[in-house]
């Protein structure tokens, strides 16, 4: 299962919601161009039909090797598992009113610098956030990465056992409930991942 759709998708939703250039982004990989990519002016983001559009063959794709990236669950990782073909990886999507610009991962971590990222969903969105790590770690794969570590309270953790993480983390969002949501008003429902989803 490639990750080419979440990559396209985490960049629409990253682009329209700064509502600027693409151009003024300079997400541009120096020199690097494909014979796909429109050379119509690029477009405000936020006037940019993102939804319209096709997947166009890109030789340059994908952005990263999945055996070379430690954040894929084995699960998901199709080459790891035997897939003979690569063709699929070689997608990406491509507007009818304008152009993605390619993913340059230290220009993505400049700008993000000091803030923080929420991926909130289920496990479409661990593919995605799975595949921006993916991505980050293809242009700084010597870094320290940190986003393992846990905090509770002032504690900080380097790692914890995935069921007591799930118990506190379902606590601490349980005590929120309580104190912020007026039941009359509100019903708050919970969805997670089923034990066996990754079995």
């Amino acid at each position: 299962m490639g990750f080419l759709p979440f990559k396209a998708l985490f960049l629409i939703l990253f682009l329209f919601s700064h509502q600027t250039k693409a151009e003024d982004l300079n997400l541009f990989s120096n020199g690097s161009s494909s014979s796909t990519i429109s050379s119509v002016p690029r477009k405000l983001a936020g006037k940019c039909n993102w939804f319209r559009g096709a997947w166009v063959y890109d030789r340059s794709y994908p952005l990263y090797d999945s055996f070379s990236c430690p954040f894929i669950d084995p699960e998901f990782n199709c080459q790891k598992y035997g897939r003979p073909d690569k063709s699929y990886l070689k997608y990406r999507w491509q507007p009818f009113s304008c152009s993605l610009p390619r993913f340059d991962g230290l220009n993505f971590l400049e700008k993000w610098r000091g803030k923080k990222i929420m991926f909130v969903g289920d496990s479409l969105s661990q593919n995605q956030w799975q595949s921006l790590t993916c991505m980050l770690h293809a242009w700084v794969p010597k870094s320290k990465y940190t986003w393992d570590y846990i905090q509770e309270g002032n504690k900080l953790y380097k790692d914890m056992n995935r069921l007591i993480a799930f118990y506190k983390g379902l606590t601490t969002w349980a005590r929120w409930v309580n104190l912020n949501v007026d039941p009359s008003k509100t019903k708050v429902f919970f969805q997670g991942i089923s034990p066996t989803h990754y079995e």
